[in-house]
């Protein structure tokens, strides 16, 4: 059974899907407050016939100040059926407590940062009792390059972000903080950029991600700062730690994502009906203007938007609650996070490229189709980070007879230094654009896929994405003696390895690829035929390609 939620969601006067937390590994900066919290209360009434202990696990970010409220909560005294209530608060990410969910290690009250990417496991039962706090994503800024900018009156965008140059993430696959950074990019440039310009975005900015926030920060005594996302929370802690290198809340004009810390009670068969009623009791108190004050104090705004007095402009961040973006589709939150594991692991790939004489066709007044081709390479394989590891073969009847392909670049990391000087990136760059030089014969598919198959699966490198990259835009016209498609299929179908996966991606260009058999051929490695109908896709295409690898097999 999946949580549940049974009450309505804390503030109705701003539309809750438009309220977004995540729940990744989470990081918290609260320095001398310790991220390992552990806060037991218990009252002194002396007259309760026993005790009810009720476990709260709660993020990082806010552990201290629930740790703090409930020392507060214990001078009330608080009683459930006449026994004493105990409330104990522990720091655990989202990672740490979700396995627990489901057994007897469980919480009885879990605050995380957000439900919307909280993977609890069938079987756990949760209901949403309040909304604690809010912190907003914000750009944080060193302040002298904000006042350059006009800060705080001056307009900012997601676009100006990307404009700052590197660094300007935390990795977002162990932070919450980087992924709502890529869903809330998405959300605001998605509209205006295609899918192989969000990729190109994309894999930019996965060569230069910071580990954590607190790594980010320190950036500024080593390079004069950066400008990057996070919490508005961490940067008032910043400011408050490391006042002589103060950074500023920068809020883009598109709006933003917030993390609205729920209070989830954990439901179970076995539940305590008194320890229910002292969750809920706590919870209760933790709205109440006291509790309320005390996590404004460590940065964070009550659920109203509402940050402490002392926190406002004075601290680098504004007073009122900044517009938000809608809150995104779990689909999309897939689908961002498959892509960035795709375009920030290593990788290792074969590009297979056609060069029969049909490549050389003139498209329009756009050049030859080889010529796009070339095109569209040179520009992916300028955003492959320099560990990856690249080769490229050409293609076609005539190329190195008996075989139908050619070695121009073997597989090796693009920073290599090779015996002439320079680095394999140079000799790839030059390979690809000696191209359209070599376009002529036939097209010698099913032997060529079945070599390059068979050279990456030889030569599988663990901890990587081995692939295959094929592009072509004809179909088999190679020796009636060479491999056919019944042959080559069963023989991807019989080495293909789960474990050690070498998918072929495949890629057909122009109205006369054959798509059946590059389907099947796809098929049979667990991925997908690809097609650009115009040569004008084949950029777009190219890209589409390099970020479903990841997946394979069985997207």
């Amino acid at each position: 059974m999946t949580g549940r939620h049974a009450t309505p969601r804390a503030s109705q006067d701003r539309s809750w899907p438009r309220r977004l937390g995540l729940s990744v590994a989470a990081m918290a900066t609260l320095g001398a407050a310790g991220l390992a919290v552990a806060s037991v209360v218990a009252p002194s009434d002396e007259e309760c016939s026993g005790s009810v202990l009720a476990a709260v696990s709660a993020d990082p970010a806010i552990a201290p100040a629930l740790s703090e409220i409930a020392d507060a909560y214990a001078e009330t005294e608080p009683t459930t059926g006449g026994h004493c209530v105990q409330i104990e608060v522990n720091a655990a990410s989202s990672d740490e407590v979700e396995p627990t969910l489901t057994t007897d290690d469980s919480p009885d009250l879990w605050v995380p940062k957000t439900e919307l990417l909280a993977r609890p496991g069938e079987g756990a039962d949760l209901e949403r009792l309040a909304e604690v706090a809010v912190s907003p994503l914000v750009v944080a800024m060193p302040r002298d390059q904000a006042e350059e900018l006009g800060w705080p009156d001056a307009e900012y965008s997601w676009q100006s972000l990307l404009d700052s140059g590197p660094g300007i993430l935390v990795d977002p696959a162990s932070t919450d903080e980087g992924l709502a950074s890529l869903l809330a990019l998405q959300a605001a440039l998605g509209d205006n950029v295609d899918q192989a310009e969000l990729v190109q975005v994309m894999t930019q900015v996965a060569q230069t991600v910071h580990p954590t926030t607190e790594t980010a920060f320190a950036s500024t005594a080593e390079n004069g700062g950066d400008t990057f996302t996070a919490l508005e929370r961490d940067v008032i802690l910043h400011n408050r730690e490391v006042p002589e290198s103060p950074y500023v809340a920068v809020y883009p004009g598109e709006g933003t994502l917030a993390f609205d810390f729920p209070a989830l009670a954990v439901r179970g068969p076995d539940t305590d009906k008194s320890v229910q009623t002292a969750v809920t009791d706590f919870v209760t108190y933790l709205g109440t203007a006291d509790a309320l004050e005390t996590i404004r104090a460590t940065g964070l705004r009550s659920p109203d938007g509402v940050p402490a007095e002392v926190a406002k402009i004075v601290e680098g961040i504004q007073a009122e609650m900044p517009d938000l973006l809608p809150e995104p589709d779990p689909a999309v939150i897939a689908g961002i996070e498959r892509q960035w594991a795709a375009l920030s692991l290593d990788m290792r790939m074969l590009a297979v490229i056609d060069v029969s004489g049909s490549m050389k066709e003139q498209v329009g007044d756009q050049g030859t189709r080889i010529e796009l081709t070339r095109d569209a390479a040179l520009e992916a394989v300028q955003l492959f980070p320099p560990s990856s590891s690249v080769g490229l073969w050409a293609f076609s009847t005539l190329r190195n007879p008996p075989d139908d392909h050619i070695e121009l670049v073997e597989v090796g990391p693009l920073d290599d230094v090779l015996d002439d000087g320079g680095t394999r990136m140079d000799d790839l760059v030059a390979g690809l654009e000696s191209l359209p030089d070599l376009a002529e014969g036939g097209t010698g598919l099913y032997d060529t896929v079945m070599a390059a198959f068979q050279e990456m699966r030889a030569n599988y490198q663990p901890g990587m994405i081995n692939s295959v990259v094929l592009l072509t835009d004809g179909r088999n016209e190679d020796d009636p003696d060479g491999v056919d498609l019944a042959t080559l299929l069963n023989t991807l179908t019989a080495q293909f390895d789960p474990s050690a996966p070498v998918p072929v991606i495949t890629i057909g260009m122009g109205p006369d690829a054959d798509m059946d058999a590059l389907r099947q051929i796809s098929d049979a490695t667990g991925t997908t035929a690809y097609q650009a109908r115009d040569p004008r896709e084949i950029r777009s295409v190219f890209f589409q390609a390099m970020v479903e690898r990841q997946c394979r097999p069985n997207c």
